[in-house]
């Protein structure tokens, strides 16, 4: 029959390491923990291209969607109308502004190559400037009989949707960080073994499978979110940023190295959110909160959910919703996890030892 092991003053009495040899055994799973990062991190720099390509393909349609609406509207034009699709669709496609100009009509022509300087690049636009001769343009001007002589036609210009850089080491840093990204993602597994590795030592066996249940439970739930972040909430978060800041007619020239943690924190934060069942569980199995009270208290926890997810997203409704309401159905997970789960020994009650 088992029995009951107490626990003993001293945690190290029945262990064969001594405290100064637990420290050591740390000290190297941290250091093989380290060297699978570094590894990782070489391996990562090799995808670190290709992984900013692939998080920059999100704003790039969202500037080319915006664009497409925003020049349609202008030209009197509604986006969402049947009729305005294909022009719609052409613009996007091939990234596409629509802008208006007024030619001067080919007998007032007077302008010769002389009359055209190209200066050299801006620094702040990176771009060379093109100017005319003052005399030669004001001869123009007056050749002019009414500015009615102007003939206004419509274009449309190929648009640069990329992110832009103001520093020189700022494309460097993005990339080591993408590269380490990708690392950490490809070592995580290596790395999470010499941690468990121990850890475990200090778990009972029924903590151990406690862990090895709730683990894949977590990943999953990690993963998911981060998903659902990336690959639906981003596009409508960049979708009604581009539009409140057209609404108020500023340009948006957006940064590599914002853009980039932006992208990165988003999804983290998702992923983070979405361990609220586990929390849950966890609380409830050690004692710290009971299931009734969890049920009692869904008015106030919707009320959290909803301020830690305008906290943790960006600063617009659509990304706070999209977190939220999530989370209030795995605030439901949660309650139903902890009342049909079987309770069993948990995590830290006393280990059965065999008689």
């Amino acid at each position: 029959m088992d029995r009951i092991a107490r626990p003993q003053d001293d945690l190290f009495e029945n262990s064969t390491m001594t405290f100064g040899e637990h420290l050591e055994e740390l000290r190297k799973c941290l250091v093989h923990a380290v060297a699978w990062l570094a590894g990782g991190l070489i391996i990562g720099l090799f995808f670190a291209d290709s992984v900013i390509l692939f998080i920059q393909q999100p704003l790039e349609s969202a500037i080319r969607n915006f664009q497409a609406d925003r020049d349609l509207y202008k030209l009197g034009y509604d986006p969402k109308a049947d009729e305005s699709q294909p022009i719609r669709d052409f613009m996007t496609e091939h990234s596409l502004v629509a802008e208006v100009i007024y030619t001067v009509p080919e007998e007032y022509q007077s302008l010769t190559s002389d009359s055209i300087q190209v200066n050299s690049q801006n620094q702040e636009t990176a771009a060379a400037e093109v100017t005319v001769d003052p005399s030669d343009l004001a001869k123009l001007l007056s050749s002019l009989p009414t500015t009615d002589s102007l003939k206004p036609v419509v274009q449309f210009r190929e648009s640069s949707t990329g992110l832009s850089s103001l520093k020189v080491e700022e494309p460097f840093m993005v990339w080591v960080k993408a590269g380490l990204i990708v690392g950490a993602v490809f070592s995580s597994p290596m790395v999470f073994y010499h941690l468990w590795s121990f850890i475990a030592a200090g778990l009972h066996s029924h903590e151990r499978r406690y862990v090895y249940i709730y683990l894949p439970v977590s990943v999953v739930l990690f993963v998911s979110g981060v998903v659902l972040a990336f690959f639906l909430v981003l596009h409508y978060v960049l979708s009604f940023l581009l539009a409140f800041n057209g609404s108020m007619d500023v340009a948006v020239e957006p940064r590599l190295t914002y853009y980039v943690n932006f992208v990165l924190m988003l999804p983290l934060g998702f992923g983070i959110a979405f361990q609220l069942p586990i929390v849950m569980l966890f609380l409830q199995r050690i004692g710290l909160l009971e299931t009734q009270a969890y049920v009692d208290s869904w008015k106030i926890a919707v009320l959290v959910i909803f301020v830690i997810s305008m906290i943790v997203t960006p600063a617009d409704v659509t990304s706070m919703v999209a977190l939220a309401i999530p989370l209030v159905f795995l605030y439901m997970l949660g309650i139903l996890m902890c009342k049909f789960i079987p309770q069993g020994r948990g995590l830290g009650s006393d280990a059965y030892d065999p008689a």
